[in-house]
């Protein structure tokens, strides 16, 4: 807890400066959302990270984590395709200014991230979460560069017209449209 009696805050981050996120996380997704951080800041795959440089690595890793537990409500290894999809491409650009230069990170971040995953943890969506992070990013950097969400896959359908059957309605004794050469209402019709 801070000295003003508020949640506590996240290590290594300002605690005069309000989170890049407004949402308010309970104290146990804070600490958890902390010492997921923090393991992966330790971890030999971000180590391996020549940029973004520390603070920009944490940022990264904050906010996706951050994503994973309170927006998903999902510890990161739990993640599905699905879920990486929408912490990337919906949730993630929300969390960066417009024209962010960590934008161009990202992808290598979250790709040391699962690598560090899959060494410490059980994995078993790996290939789904990899394919929707090949797959979102270039979404993601163009939400981030333009500040307008790059969304075009589908998700806001326009309405089709209903379908309207061209064949004459059968009336009950017309011929059975089976062949059988009975009536309809003694054939297919009988339970209708």
């Amino acid at each position: 807890s801070n000295d003003w009696g508020g949640p506590p805050a996240i290590p290594g981050s300002d605690p005069g400066r309000p989170r890049a996120d407004p949402v308010s996380l309970s104290p146990m997704a804070e600490n958890r959302i902390a010492l997921d951080v923090a393991a992966f800041l330790d971890s030999p795959e971000a180590r391996s990270l020549e940029a973004p440089g520390a603070a920009g690595l944490r940022k990264i890793a904050e906010a996706f984590i951050g994503i994973c537990y309170d927006d998903l409500g999902k510890k990161p290894h739990l993640l599905d395709g699905q879920d990486v999809h929408v912490a990337l491409g919906h949730q993630l650009p929300g969390r960066l200014q417009p024209k962010d230069p960590l934008a161009e990170h990202v992808g290598p971040v979250l790709d040391a991230f699962f690598d560090h995953l899959e060494a410490t943890q059980v994995v078993s969506q790996s290939f789904e979460i990899r394919r929707a992070l090949a797959g979102t990013l270039h979404e993601f950097k163009e939400t981030v560069r333009t500040g307008q969400n790059a969304h075009v896959h589908g998700h806001h359908h326009v309405p089709q017209k209903p379908f309207v059957h061209g064949a004459t309605k059968l009336s009950r004794n017309d011929p059975c449209s089976c062949g059988s050469g009975k009536k309809f209402k003694k054939c297919h019709g009988k339970n209708a």
